[in-house]
């Protein structure tokens, strides 16, 4: 049950940092400077991610 836990909690992390990087590039095309917020949050989220990932994997 553990590991279910920190697999889904990982696997939502990496799905909102992806949608977050990629809202975050469609308005740095529109020429938004306050894009990169999203960009920086979304890949923090991401890498966060792929880290509990590999964490909950290994158990």
């Amino acid at each position: 049950m553990r590991t279910a836990a920190v697999t889904g909690s990982a696997i939502l992390a990496l799905l909102c940092g992806v949608a977050l990087i990629f809202l975050g590039l469609n308005d740095a095309g529109d020429g938004r400077t306050r894009a990169v917020l999203p960009i920086v949050i979304g890949a923090a989220l991401t890498v966060g991610g792929l880290l509990f990932l590999r964490k909950g994997v290994k158990r």
